[in-house]
């Protein structure tokens, strides 16, 4: 799956609020150095575990009001999200190997959540 931009306040309801699952999203901007070295990280995250995350991008320059309501104050940043709520934050430059090995975490963590969550949990 590609990376999905972030366009509007709609788009991030639409793609992160009220999307079910894991959703990482990643606040950069075009001046930023580190940003342009983890794109590609990003990009081979969202193709590789498509299954588990669902993967936006979103440039603080252009989305500001987003950024702050988020209290983003320096990018590359990573943010992610469970069913609409927040869930974890990495902040600069942050290895393929990282995300996957968090992402893994948390989606084993949903996985046994759901299976507690049955006629007799």
């Amino acid at each position: 799956m590609a990376v999905v931009s972030i366009e509007s306040d709609a788009d991030f309801s639409l793609q992160v609020l009220h999307k079910k699952g894991i959703v990482m999203a990643y606040f950069w901007a075009s001046w930023c150095g580190p940003c342009k070295m983890i794109r590609s990280e990003i990009e081979n995250v969202a193709e590789k575990m498509a299954s588990i995350v669902h993967v936006v991008c979103i440039n603080v320059d252009v989305r500001q009001e987003i950024a702050e309501k988020y209290d983003i104050m320096a990018v590359p940043t990573l943010l992610f999200f469970k069913d609409g709520e927040p869930l974890r934050r990495m902040i600069g430059y942050t290895s393929q190997e990282e995300i996957e090995k968090f992402l893994q975490n948390a989606s084993q963590d949903e996985e046994q959540n759901n299976k507690m969550e049955g006629p007799c949990a």
